[in-house]
Formats: C-alpha cells, sequence, structure tokens
C-alpha cells in the first residue's frame, strides 16, 4: 500500500498565484478523505521507518506545509481541526522572530509573494511567517507537528539552495556550514517543541546524497524532497518524495498516478525532475 506526502505551502481566502484558495482547498480535503487513509504525522514516521501500515484498504496520504507562512493560523488550521486531520509544519529556524499571536494580518503581508516575503525576512521583516507564539498555540491546537526545514532558506551562486551542495566554496567548508546550519535548526526546533525531531524538509527540495548524509548524521533519518513519486512501508531511501499541490487539474491527476505503482513507472519515463546535485561536488568534477 503506497504513501502519497502531499506538500502545501500557503492557503489563503481568495485566488492568488502562488497558494491554494480556501474554497480549492476544502475541495482537495474532500477528495483526499473519500480517496485516501489520511495518515497522522507519527502514522506516517511510523509507516516510514517501520513499515506499520494502517488497517484499511485505501491508499494512504499524509499532509505537509513548508516554511511556517501566517496564513496556516488564520486559514489551514480551523480547516483542518474540523475535520479531524493533522499535518507536518517544516520551520524555518532563519524566520524565526517573537511576538504576540495575531488576531487579524493586514492583506499586503496575507498576498506578498513567496520571494518578496522571504527577502523581507531576512531584512528584518518575517510578519508574513508564524511567531514563536503562535508556533506554540500550534503546537497546543492537536493540528500541527513542528519539523525542521533548516535555516538558510535561500539560493545560492548557482541558484540553488545553500544546503544542497557546494556553491563556489569547498566541499569541506561547505559541509561545515550545512552541519552549522542544522545543528542550529536542531536546537531551535528541539527547544520550541520539547522534543527531539526525526524530519527533516529540504528547501526547495534541493539536495545531494553527501549532504543529505550529514542530515542524517545531525540526527534526522527522515527526510523529503519535491520529486513526485510514492514513498513505500518501511521506506530505506535517504531522501523521500513528495507531490505538491497546486491546481485541480494536476493535483487530481498526480493522485491518481502516484497511488498506481504502474502509472508511477511510466511517469518516470518521461518526466525528470533535477533537484539532486551530486554534481556540484568538485571532487565529482
Amino acid at each position: 500500500m503506497p504513501l502519497l506526502v502531499f506538500m502545501y505551502h500557503r492557503v489563503l481566502p481568495e485566488p492568488h498565484p502562488e497558494a491554494v484558495d480556501l474554497p480549492l482547498f476544502r475541495r482537495q480535503l474532500d477528495y483526499m478523505q473519500e480517496n485516501f487513509q489520511l495518515l497522522t504525522p507519527d502514522e506516517c514516521c511510523r509507516y516510514i521507518r517501520d513499515g506499520i501500515v494502517p488497517a484499511g484498504k485505501k491508499c494512504c496520504a499524509a499532509l505537509t506545509f513548508d516554511d511556517g507562512w501566517a496564513d496556516n493560523l488564520f486559514y489551514a488550521t480551523d480547516e483542518l481541526k474540523k475535520r479531524g486531520l493533522q499535518a507536518m509544519m517544516a520551520v524555518s529556524a532563519g524566520f524565526a522572530h517573537s511576538g504576540s499571536v495575531r488576531e487579524t494580518i493586514d492583506r499586503e503581508t496575507l498576498l506578498r509573494p513567496i520571494e518578496k516575503s522571504a527577502a523581507s525576512a531576512r531584512a528584518g521583516n518575517p510578519a508574513s511567517y508564524l511567531n514563536e507564539a503562535e508556533l506554540k498555540m500550534l503546537m497546543g491546537s492537536g493540528v500541527w507537528s513542528l519539523e525542521a526545514h533548516g535555516t538558510r532558506h535561500m539560493t545560492g551562486s548557482l541558484g540553488k539552495s545553500v544546503l544542497a551542495a557546494p556553491q563556489g566554496e569547498s566541499d569541506a567548508e561547505f559541509a561545515e556550514k550545512l552541519r552549522a546550519d542544522i545543528l542550529n535548526s536542531r536546537r531551535y526546533l528541539d527547544n520550541l517543541t520539547g522534543r527531539t525531531g526525526k524530519v527533516f524538509f529540504w528547501p526547495y527540495g534541493h539536495y545531494s546524497n553527501p549532504a543529505a548524509q550529514i542530515v542524517r548524521e545531525c540526527g534526522y533519518d527522515i527526510q523529503f524532497s519535491v520529486y513526485k513519486g510514492a514513498c513505500k512501508p518501511a521506506d530505506r531511501r535517504l531522501v523521500l518524495p513528495r507531490i505538491g499541490v497546486s491546481r485541480w487539474k494536476k493535483f487530481h491527476k498526480n493522485s491518481i498516478v502516484f497511488r498506481n505503482a504502474l502509472l508511477e513507472k511510466l511517469h518516470g519515463l518521461f518526466h525528470t525532475e533535477k533537484v539532486c546535485f551530486d554534481d556540484f561536488y568538485q571532487e565529482q568534477k
């Protein structure tokens, strides 16, 4: 029985080119609840680590949300809670900031494009992202499991995530920077949640196998990218697939393709997704 891990970022009240709007989110959840057995974060981890598949005849699915957007508090949380669903939230320690729990958020901040929001956060205005008080509140909501997304959510000189592979620095310098980044992220999240995290989400989905091995050595035995595919029980792959969620037609097609082993294999013959950057290492050139 395969497991499809769906990846969201933002859920907004109205159509937006970089988000799922609330009516579409509800329609997608309706479809998933009808056609999948939706796993909790703990069930998802037991499935991947130990091969424990919950009883039932439906294909399994799990929900993940990247970055820690403020709109996840205002729109996604209530919808998930009223349906009794749980999700993993990949929190970037680089967007950490203090503040009180907001009751509203201004429209400009809410609708700010992703790259503009990230640049604004790095410049000292992280209002588009959840603050620590809000993250703590979400931990108590019964909906969210907060997981690691590194510290530096940005691209390097070659246009790929700075955590993925060397991009100008030596392999040794990169390894040192990566380890420091991951351990900083671990300290932040472990202190915030009061538990030792075991799940890591690669920013932009970019990674390399040597980098993934360093992340594993830092304590993360489950890692996710963004190449499309299904997870298998007791999946031993170093980095696992997820399926990005956008418009209805693409979501519906992917939901059908990746819960069927033959269709998934055929998809792999005609589609390639460049997210692994082993070729960036100097000794391999």
